[in-house]
């Protein structure tokens, strides 16, 4: 008898501590990004505890964990290269603009002398395939660097989120 009673209690002990061992929820300091709005008036709010936060405490977060810190300003100097060679990309396009729209005119027309027709100089429009060129690789290095920038802010998010599981 002394035998099942010392086993049970053991059994009893081990399920207590097991059940005592288990913690389902999730910390306070868990930064959770929820998605509100469709189409192009979509965006996310973030909340710390279950309570709303402003995009500066969200910031002052992310900053205060050192690797977080480093994909937060690695995300944000992403973000603003992307804007810069969006820029660039517009720039080029409207010198493209100009260029084709220069080269593009019939100037010094003259009638030949066969009376085929009028016969109008050659333009060179190197420069206009040129800057087309420039837009085209500025608009796509944007894109990249603006994707880039997403995946380093979300990684920041991951990684102070990590610090608490």
């Amino acid at each position: 008898m002394k035998k099942q009673l010392l086993i049970l209690l053991l059994l009893a002990l081990a399920a207590f501590g097991h059940a005592q061992g288990v913690k389902n929820h999730q910390p306070d300091s868990l930064i959770k990004a929820i998605p509100f709005g469709e189409g192009q008036h979509s965006g996310y709010l973030f909340t710390v505890g279950g309570k709303l936060q402003t995009p500066l405490e969200i910031r002052a977060r992310l900053l205060s964990y050192g690797p977080s810190a480093v994909e937060y300003t690695t995300a944000r100097r992403d973000i603003t290269w992307g804007f810069i060679l969006s820029g660039a990309s517009g720039a080029a396009a409207l010198g493209a603009i100009a260029s084709f729209a220069h080269d593009s005119r019939p100037n010094g027309a003259t009638f030949n002398s066969t009376g085929t027709g009028f016969v109008y100089q050659d333009h060179n429009k190197t420069a206009a395939y040129v800057l087309t060129g420039a837009a085209v690789g500025f608009l796509t290095a944007a894109i990249t660097t603006w994707v880039n920038g997403a995946i380093h802010g979300k990684r920041s998010v991951y990684l102070y989120n990590k610090q608490y599981e």
